[in-house]
Order: structure tokens, then C-alpha cells, then sequence
């Protein structure tokens, strides 16, 4: 090498180190946390966090400006995310929110977020309303809930045409947009709907309405509790003779498959990721397998989730730096963004209401343990988000 071209590579060299150091040198970035921590809702925030910690522990490498989350716990209450989501602005001066896993805590910060003009990047909350025509500062990693109803409708008509099914659910904003879209698309689909039954918040037995559910002589039926009170359901039909084959859950994240046990093997679940998927990436498979050996349980799309938007936060900073400092350009970056989930390959990219692709999974549960399961793909299919009239059908 010569000493012109050794002298214009040591400058390089002696630069990136000045930049690296220049960031590291400045304040964290902050992004408010607002999530699950206790409230019916638990089961899904405190496995938010998890994947979250696992993806905090490797963004924040040598060299790069440090993003802490500032985990906050929102009590599975709408009020309080709003509260949290309000310090965390005004005292804390975060970049950006984030956080719930529950659709009824996500539109209260999404009120906030919209009204403040604050960056909120919704990791596992469903509820269509919360990328509405004109939304302009929320973006939604998960695919919305009413189009979750669309593919059970289509999953059902693949599996055995002219359908009878049951619905028996709690009364949260998540469940009303599945149903919501399962009710439009099954007289499309020539299912028939023999049974929809409804629980209020804070419900926790079902005795009576199973009994409906089973009097209705379902094919399949569609159960989707809040908390403990899933497994209640799913137990007390299983009890009165409807087989593991006929439950269909919407949802399915490690800790519920697990508490539906071994009974529960034959039943299906939607999900958006799963250890037991064979399409992981390679780096899937890492997180997979860091995360186990860091919990003692395999992940699932809520941990993924979760752990993927950490690494959205992390990319854009990293492609923009400006944008660490100005809410703005964060937003402008993240309406921008053309990237794919590390884990699964499956694309990110927002439209401008900030939805992203809608495509589901549903597996079948083969095997339960104490700490692990394992589960089959039976069904992936894709759609377009304007298939069914998300933004009509569910207000």
C-alpha cells in the first residue's frame, strides 16, 4: 500500500472511531415503555418485555448511541397508559412511545400519541382503529385483528365448506374487531354462525355457555378469553365433550399453549411467529434459542414482536442519526422504512396510516410440556388489508 493511500485509510480509520465515539459520548435515547406488567392483560406484557430485554441487551453495541426503554406499567388500564404516556412526554422527554400488547390500552396512547404529535410504535396491539384514514404518527407491527377474523373465516372454508361454527369471547377491544371481521366474511365464505356468545370484562365462568355452545353442535368453535379466563373456557368446553380438533383460538403465545395443556392437543392457533415455524431465518433460529436459554421457554409472536421493535428503533436510528434528536424526522424515517423482520424475513414497510402487511399462520398443537410445546403449521395465507372494510366494521 502506498503512503497516500495508508495515510487516507488511517484518516478513515481515526473518523469512524471520532463518530463512534461522538455517539456514545451523547445521551440515550429514550423511548417510553408503556406495557402489560399486571391486569388481565399480564400474560402478554410481561412476555413483551422479555423479548424486548433480549433485543435491548444487543443493539446497544460499541460505537452506536445507547437507546434505553423505559419500561412502565400501564396496569391493563386505559387511564393509566394515558397517565404513564403523559410523563414519560412531558418529564422524561422520550423519542417515542411504545409498549402495549393490549388494543385498549394501545387506542388510549394512540389518542395521546396522535393528539402530542409523539412517535408511538404499537408492537402487539390489533384494534384497526389504531392506523385509521389519517393517521399520522402510530405504526403498527402487527396485522390488524379484523383481517385475523377474515383468515379463521377462510381457514374454516378450507378445512371443511358450509361450516358450523360457535364464538364465545370476552368483551375487549381485540376480541370485537376479530369477531367483527369473522362475522363479515362467513356468510361469504358459507359458514354458518350457530352460537355468539359474549363475556364481560372480569368474567371468569363459562359453565352455562358451554353448554349452549355444545347444544348448538358447532364444527368448530372460536375461543378467545381474556387471561386465566381463556383457559377457563377452553377447560369447561373440554369437559363437556367438544373435541381438541374443533377449538379454534385466534391467538396462541407460549404461555397460553402451555396453560392449555396436553387436553389441548388437536386444537389450532393463529399466530404471526413460532418457534415451531419452519420458515425462520437464521437469525430466527438464534433468537429462539437465545431467548429459551435466557427464560426457559421458547418464544412466541408477542416476544418477537417485541424484540423486532427494538431492532426497528435501532435500524432507523442508525440509517438517520439526526433523527435521535427531532421527533419529527424519527417520523418521517419510520413512514420511510423498507426493511424485513430479522427473524422470519417477513417484510416491513408502512403505509400512510402506518399499517404494514397482513398475513396470519395457524398451527395445531402436537405436543405440550411444562415448558415447551410443539405445533405444526396446517395454514399461512395473505391478504390485502382493504379485503374486508377494517376501518368500518369495527369502530
Amino acid at each position: 500500500m502506498s503512503m497516500v493511500l495508508r495515510s487516507v485509510a488511517l484518516a478513515l480509520l481515526a473518523g469512524t472511531a471520532s463518530l463512534a465515539a461522538q455517539a456514545e459520548e451523547k445521551p440515550p435515547v429514550k423511548i417510553g415503555f408503556v406495557t402489560e406488567l399486571t391486569g388481565p392483560w399480564s400474560f402478554f406484557g410481561t412476555s413483551c418485555v422479555a423479548g424486548l430485554k433480549l433485543a435491548e441487551q444487543q443493539i446497544n453495541t460499541s460505537g452506536k448511541r445507547r437507546i434505553d426503554f423505559v419500561i412502565t406499567d400501564n396496569q391493563t388500564n386505559p387511564a393509566q397508559a394515558v397517565a404513564a404516556s403523559r410523563s414519560l412526554d412531558v418529564q422524561d422527554k422520550v423519542l417515542a412511545l411504545s409498549g402495549p400488547t393490549s388494543s385498549d390500552t394501545g387506542l388510549a396512547q394512540y389518542g395521546y400519541a396522535e393528539q402530542n404529535k409523539v412517535p408511538f410504535i404499537a408492537p402487539v396491539a390489533a384494534f384497526p382503529q389504531l392506523t385509521k384514514p389519517g393517521t399520522r404518527y402510530t405504526f403498527r407491527l402487527e396485522p390488524n385483528a379484523a383481517g385475523w377474523g377474515y383468515a379463521i373465516a377462510k381457514f374454516v372454508e378450507q378445512r371443511k365448506p358450509g361450516a358450523k361454527i360457535a364464538l364465545i369471547y370476552s368483551d375487549y377491544a381485540l376480541m370485537r374487531a376479530i369477531t367483527a371481521g369473522l362475522k363479515y366474511q362467513a356468510p361469504l365464505s358459507k359458514l354458518n354462525i350457530v352460537a355468539d356468545i359474549v363475556f364481560p370484562q372480569g368474567a371468569n365462568d363459562a359453565t352455562v355457555q358451554a353448554a349452549q355452545v355444545l347444544a348448538a353442535q358447532p364444527d368448530y368453535v372460536f375461543v378467545s378469553g381474556a387471561g386465566g379466563f381463556d383457559n377457563t373456557i377452553t377447560n369447561q368446553l373440554l369437559d363437556l365433550g367438544i373435541k381438541p380438533e374443533q377449538i379454534i383460538h385466534p391467538f396462541g403465545i407460549t404461555t397460553q399453549v402451555i396453560n392449555w395443556g396436553k387436553r389441548s392437543v388437536g386444537s389450532f392457533y393463529g399466530t404471526f411467529f413460532d418457534s415451531n415455524l419452519d420458515a425462520l431465518t437464521t437469525e430466527g433460529k438464534t433468537f429462539v434459542e437465545q431467548f429459551t436459554a435466557q427464560n426457559g421457554r421458547p418464544p412466541s409472536y408477542v416476544e418477537n414482536f417485541c424484540y423486532v421493535t427494538a431492532n426497528v428503533i435501532r435500524e432507523v436510528i442508525d440509517k438517520n442519526p439526526d433523527v435521535a434528536d427531532d421527533r419529527e424526522k424519527f417520523r418521517d424515517a419510520m413512514s420511510a422504512l423498507k426493511t424485513k423482520e430479522t427473524t422470519s424475513g417477513i417484510p416491513i414497510e408502512f403505509d400512510k396510516n402506518g399499517a404494514r402487511k397482513e398475513y396470519i399462520y395457524f398451527m395445531q398443537i402436537q405436543d405440550v410440556g411444562e415448558k415447551s410445546y410443539k405445533a405444526k403449521q396446517t395454514f399461512y395465507t395473505e391478504w390485502d388489508p382493504e379485503v374486508i372494510p377494517v376501518y368500518t366494521l369495527v369502530k
